[in-house]
């Protein structure tokens, strides 16, 4: 009698796994196939609850429950090698557990007193997916000839599961597909960067930021659980950006909510074009994700070399146009104005001509490539800060400097140039390579030959900024004083004779343990007051007592006479003038 009633539980069994298996097909994903597994189990078997356990890499994770639920909150995942190994292998019951191994899992289940329980494997002969679990808050008679069918069952299950991967594999293929010309028709159709990012974020269903090589935001679209948080989110990117950690996912605690963000460059060209900051919040990144944000950067790079492309053209024509108007004679005014009308510039306006240039310390550990490498990207920097701050000035790289064309402005101009002196020191000290900047202004414009005129007062305010006032860093012509007259002399042979006259002896001996052309220099600036001077020198008052009267024998003069030394600090205005043309 027990023989029958065992077999017609089996026989009703058998038929209702196999009636579920013929279901497990008709889903649209696995989350879909593995919860109605569980309950249809629950329901045909009259268990309390059924789990599907699945392994994921080295860790058992829940992923589908049915019925009251009964497992702590910090359950899983669990690691795999805390749980026995008989679970992904065979079908077992709470009474064939190995009692010699120490199972995390097992222990939970004594713990919470489930009477009976009984697992059995998702697996065929190549893939092993986890393990389902069925439960009864009492004794329930469970037959051996049970065991078969559900692996068995389990089989089918693993089956179906496969079939699911592929169909999804498939539909995320023909989306990924979907999203890709969507990106191409973004950049062949129109120019907005916009577009592109929009269209990733709703791929993602996440925040995306698009910063260029300077780490300021130029696109975003963020989700709405994150509108106001663009500024954090590009601090954040920025800090991760500046220790290299590209690509790899990164977090920072943001008032309760944890955010993670990714950080990839955008390469094109062999140059660094920008970076795609992701929210990466509880994001499974696996191939797919992976391949969409390579397709994304590639996009990226395309946009932005098509961009860089008409820059680079509108760069180089406003360059032949400053270099066309920074010269003695302008062969056509007419042409002038068509290009100012370009750039809807205000020719006729008063501006300033200054010139900035920049000097790089000596580094023996990279090659001539390399510096000119840092070089043409520090300039960039600058260019694109300037730009940026100061929309109102014209820039253009000119033999080596970079020429600035500004408006004459309402304030004070020493402290305008000022302020734009402070702030260019900070845009390079940003590079941290020990570069030093210089900038010199040139005097106001009132007609289009003053251009030249204000060019060439920057130019000859450049040497005396590198010569007399390099700790300062920069100078306004109108301000020099004697310089603006002494720029006028033409004549550079007597330039060189009358320097040579009143300082070649000291000149000569330069080098011999003593900077007496320094101490001259500053003794002269300090109108002759020895106490002042020597504080200056950070030297003893006999130290400049004894370099002063070597420097008197030198040259044959007596520094209390006040035409000598009138003459040799014209001699030395002359040296911070012309010093660049002197042999």
């Amino acid at each position: 009698m027990e023989t029958q009633k065992s077999e017609k539980i089996v026989k009703t069994l058998e038929m209702q796994l196999r009636n579920t298996s013929r279901q497990l097909v008709n889903f649209h994903s696995e989350e879909e196939t593995l919860q109605y597994l569980s309950d249809s189990f629950r329901e045909k078997l009259s268990a309390d609850f059924v789990g599907i356990i699945m392994k994921s890499e080295e860790q058992l994770i829940l992923k589908s429950w049915s019925g009251i639920s009964i497992l702590p909150e910090d359950s899983f995942p669990l690691p795999i090698e805390c749980c026995e190994p008989g679970f992904l292998l065979n079908s077992k019951t709470y009474e064939q557990v190995d009692q010699h191994f120490d199972c995390h899992f097992t222990k939970m289940l004594l713990e919470l007193e489930v009477p009976t329980w009984f697992t059995f494997p998702l697996k065929n002969e190549i893939n092993l997916f986890g393990f389902c679990i069925i439960g009864y808050f009492q004794k329930v008679k469970l037959y051996s000839e049970m065991e078969l069918i559900f692996d068995e069952f389990g089989k089918d299950v693993a089956i179906a599961m496969l079939y699911q991967k592929e169909k999804q594999h498939k539909d995320r293929l023909h989306l990924l597909l979907n999203y890709q010309q969507a990106l191409v028709k973004e950049t062949v159709e129109g120019n907005s960067i916009e577009g592109i990012t929009e269209t990733l974020s709703t791929l993602l269903s996440k925040s995306v930021i698009l910063l260029d090589r300077f780490m300021r935001p130029i696109s975003s679209k963020l989700t709405a659980e994150e509108p106001a948080l663009l500024d954090t989110l590009v601090e954040l990117a920025t800090y991760k950006i500046l220790h290299k950690n590209y690509g790899r996912l990164w977090s920072e605690q943001y008032h309760a909510n944890e955010i993670k963000l990714a950080v990839f460059p955008i390469n094109g060209g062999g140059d660094l074009l920008g970076y795609l900051v992701i929210d990466r919040t509880d994001v499974k990144v696996d191939d797919y994700y992976r391949l969409s944000i390579d397709v994304a950067r590639n996009i990226y790079s395309i946009q932005f070399m098509k961009q860089k492309l008409v820059l680079d053209t509108k760069e180089q024509v406003k360059d032949s146009f400053i270099h066309k108007l920074l010269v003695e004679k302008i062969s056509d005014n007419e042409d002038i104005f068509q290009y100012a009308n370009l750039f809807n510039w205000d020719i006729e306006r008063s501006h300033a001509v200054a010139i900035i240039s920049l000097q790089f310390p000596e580094d023996s550990t990279l090659n001539l490539v390399e510096q000119e490498a840092n070089k043409s990207l520090l300039w960039d920097h600058l260019k694109t800060n300037i730009v940026t701050h100061f929309p109102d000035v014209l820039v253009a790289n000119k033999e080596g400097d970079m020429v600035l064309i500004s408006p004459t402005v309402e304030e004070n101009q020493k402290v305008y140039w000022s302020k734009f002196y402070d702030q260019l020191k900070k845009w390079v000290a940003i590079k941290k390579n020990g570069c030093e900047a210089f900038l010199a202004i040139g005097g106001h414009t009132s007609s289009i030959s003053d251009y030249y005129t204000s060019y060439m007062q920057a130019i000859k305010t450049l040497n005396v900024v590198k010569g007399r006032y390099k700790r300062i860093g920069f100078a306004l012509f109108d301000e020099l004083g004697a310089y603006t007259l002494l720029q006028h002399i033409q004549d550079g042979q007597m330039v060189k004779l009358f320097i040579n006259q009143q300082l070649e002896p000291l000149l000569q001996y330069e080098g011999k343990n003593m900077d007496l052309f320094h101490t001259l220099q500053v003794y002269l600036e300090q109108n002759g007051n020895i106490k002042e001077a020597s504080e200056e020198l950070f030297i003893h008052r006999s130290t400049l007592l004894y370099r002063l009267e070597k420097i008197e024998n030198l040259l044959k003069v007596d520094l209390k006479f006040s035409e000598h030394r009138f003459n040799l600090m014209m001699a030395i205005k002359l040296i911070d003038l012309f010093y660049d043309q002197l042999d």
